[in-house]
């Protein structure tokens, strides 16, 4: 399979040809460091030129950032499969591609960890094997995993583990939306600052087999799963929910 690099601006983008999904692995194919974006497009046709697209990324004038504000970005297609090697990664990652993969090498028993926050701003996303942990910026956003409900209707976490956070470990952002299933297995979300988990505006919540614990460190009012509002449906199997600093979970009676 043939792949072009190409440097545009301060970007680093990864353009693989063909029509199939493919495995796309990072850093072996590009930088994985500073402002990672992860998207189908980065230009858009206005008029007789080309310009960069404008995403919903934080921090940024009204909310938004230009696809070149980003240090690297990633061109990818639904379906692919993003594959990250082990290792430690300063990196803020957006992920605005639905239907993709982003994963730790599955032949490898570390996880990749990323010193920074992982926002999933696309619908049918998976994160596997992932690792995530603030950096040492304080003007990251201070929440491990992000989901925007915004833009998600189905996501699926699988075996991450998303501890040591200023905030939360899995945290819900953009305004109410309607995800219809959210699904968080085997994760592992711990010694958070606040929260382990929040979530708001689901149809179906399914949280099994994870360890969410000693989450609170920084808020008194902190929990270890916090069911917020229009959440229709929670399934809880198979978890280990203690020592979390005011409750291991509200909202369920609410």
């Amino acid at each position: 399979m043939i792949r072009t690099y190409l440097t545009l601006m301060t970007c680093l983008i990864l353009i693989a040809a063909g029509g199939m999904a493919r495995e796309i692995r990072l850093p072996a194919e590009g930088a994985l460091v500073g402002n990672v974006l992860i998207a189908e497009a980065f230009e858009e046709r206005r008029g007789h030129e080309m310009v960069p697209i404008e995403f919903q990324a934080w921090p940024g004038r009204n909310g938004t950032r230009t696809a070149d504000w980003f240090t690297t970005a990633v061109l990818v297609q639904r379906g692919d499969v993003v594959i990250i090697e082990p290792g430690h990664y300063q990196a803020e990652i957006w992920i605005f591609s639905r239907s993709i993969t982003f994963m730790t090498d599955p032949e490898s028993e570390e996880l990749a960890v990323i010193h920074g926050t992982v926002s999933v701003d696309a619908d049918r996303v998976v994160l596997e094997r992932i690792a995530v942990t603030n950096s040492d910026d304080s003007h990251d956003s201070g929440h491990g995993i992000e989901v925007n409900g915004d833009a998600v209707r189905y996501i699926t976490i699988r075996g991450c583990d998303s501890s040591n956070n200023r905030w939360t470990g899995i945290h819900m952002i953009g305004n109410p939306g309607d995800i219809r299933v959210m699904t968080v297995e085997d994760c592992v979300l711990t010694t958070n600052g606040m929260d382990g988990l929040d979530a708001k505006h689901i149809d179906r919540l399914i949280i099994s087999g994870c360890t969410i614990t000693d989450n609170g460190w920084d808020m008194s009012n902190a929990v270890g799963i916090r069911i917020g509002k229009s959440v229709d449906e929670v399934i809880l199997e198979n978890n280990i929910l203690e020592n979390n600093r005011s409750a291991d979970i509200t909202g369920l009676d609410e």
